[in-house]
């Protein structure tokens, strides 16, 4: 490290330091079992993100999430939610990049500056430390699945949140099989493997019948997206 300061907590974990890629905290919550969505405040800026994980985070055993945030308008009102899995219960964090906002000027605490000019960590507002990312690249033949793609020490991924707008609807078919109609849909989902310490992609399927004689396609969400993984500090 070359600028700055650099915290390091009794995890090892590296807090703060001039590469630290952190968010401003600006609303937390839990989304109940179920119930599909959570309303969000439409003054939110259109820069913010919500990262979720399950319901207290865990120490054993796999769990998922996916989820996805719309963004539209009803009777000239703007409505923001957050989709989760219905089922399930989830904790919720919606952030902004830190060198967005503006810089605190209480005088009171620490503000921590990159060597840019830009902020890089303030002591007066919750912070969520982005410590994992990777770019995918989602295509007609792959869906950038990996079980493990952050391998971390034990506990590191204890309270781990993750950006929920890579988690969706990857891929949608209509297809004929034996003469028989059928659909299936398969999601992204986040893969929490809290007994083996990794983060990883992994996904679902659910199917049906339709109607004999029904178009046969597939419709495929393609493109660059961004999974990160973080932890309130």
């Amino acid at each position: 490290m070359s600028y700055g300061i650099q915290s390091v907590n009794t995890s090892g974990f590296t807090q703060i330091d001039e590469n630290s890629e952190v968010f401003q905290v600006l609303q937390t919550g839990t989304k109940p079992a179920n119930v599909a969505y959570v309303t969000l405040p439409n003054t939110l800026t259109s820069d913010c993100l919500v990262f979720a994980r399950p319901a207290g985070g865990g120490t054993s055993g796999v769990k998922s999430l996916g989820g996805y945030i719309a963004d539209f308008t009803a009777s000239g009102t703007r409505v923001l939610r957050a989709y989760m899995k219905y089922s399930q219960s989830y904790d919720y964090a919606v952030v902004q990049r830190c060198s967005e906002f503006t810089e605190p000027t209480s005088g009171y605490g620490i503000n921590v500056y990159k060597s840019n000019g830009e902020i890089g960590f303030t002591s007066e507002l919750p912070m969520l430390r982005a410590v994992a990312a990777r770019a995918v690249n989602l295509t007609t033949s792959s869906g950038a699945f990996d079980n493990a793609w952050y391998q971390g020490a034990a506990g590191s991924i204890d309270e781990a949140y993750v950006m929920i707008g890579p988690y969706i609807e990857y891929e949608y078919e209509q297809y004929q099989n034996l003469g028989e109609n059928f659909f299936r849909y398969t999601h992204r989902k986040a893969r929490f493997d809290y007994t083996n310490h990794t983060m990883g992609t992994t996904y679902t399927t659910s199917s049906g019948d339709l109607q004999r004689g029904s178009s046969v396609f597939t419709r495929t969400n393609t493109g660059q997206k961004t999974e990160i993984m973080g932890y309130i500090v």
